[in-house]
């Protein structure tokens, strides 16, 4: 397994973990996944959209990074 450091950041905080995968892929996967995790908790609670940067690094050397963004809207109800 190799470890990874994920970092998240966006206008109102900046969180940064180690996780451990067995390649790549799988270490993004386990970021976007957890970026999503706190973007479900931030839209549910009434902040329509959710956006951050995720970054990947191995070591001192960047992988990559993305922006992950959730959003959520309300609808109005069909009438009968």
């Amino acid at each position: 397994m190799t470890t990874y450091r994920i970092s998240i950041v966006n206008e109102h905080f900046v969180q940064s973990a180690d996780l451990e995968a067995s390649d790549v892929v799988s270490a993004w996967k386990k970021a976007i996944a957890s970026t999503i995790a706190i973007a479900g908790d931030q839209v549910s609670h009434g902040n329509p959209l959710f956006g951050a940067m995720v970054t990947l690094e191995e070591g001192s050397k960047q992988i990559g990074r993305y922006v992950v963004t959730v959003g959520a809207s309300p609808l109005k109800d069909e009438p009968e």
